[in-house]
């Protein structure tokens, strides 16, 4: 039997190091295949709310847990979540957020100061870290 070659992109640099695009290309490839299994076990559901949640792994500090929830309704923002709608009737799946986690970072140097429009801006969000 003859051997088959499959030629994929490489997810390492030359030196065989991760890049830090490939890990997140490699991460958002693993999300989307376990959304897609769960929107297509759901078929029969006519609409629902599919939250999708990162935390920090209390255990292992370098890892990330994603967590899928489906919810009869809205659910609230919070950080480090996805929220797509998904209604089964009308074949559409409509993404309404994305929010990345809220992960300190060391900052080399001090803001120049506070922009008043961000700050009124980020005093209507109805953000909730959880």
């Amino acid at each position: 039997m003859p051997e088959i070659i499959v030629k994929q992109p490489s997810l390492f640099s030359p030196d065989s190091t991760l890049l830090m695009g490939d890990a997140r290309a490699m991460m958002g490839r693993e999300v989307m295949d376990r959304i897609r299994k769960v929107v297509d076990s759901y078929q029969g559901k006519k609409a629902y709310y599919l939250l999708v949640a990162s935390r920090q792994d209390p255990t292992d500090e370098k890892r990330i847990r994603t967590t899928i929830v489906l919810s009869g309704v809205q659910p609230p923002k919070m950080l480090g979540t996805m929220c797509f709608h998904i209604d089964n009737q009308k074949g559409r799946a409509k993404r309404l957020w994305v929010l990345p986690l809220d992960r300190p970072s060391v900052i080399k140097a001090p803001p120049a100061g506070l922009v008043p429009e961000i700050a009124a801006a980020a005093r209507r969000l109805p953000i909730i870290h959880g």
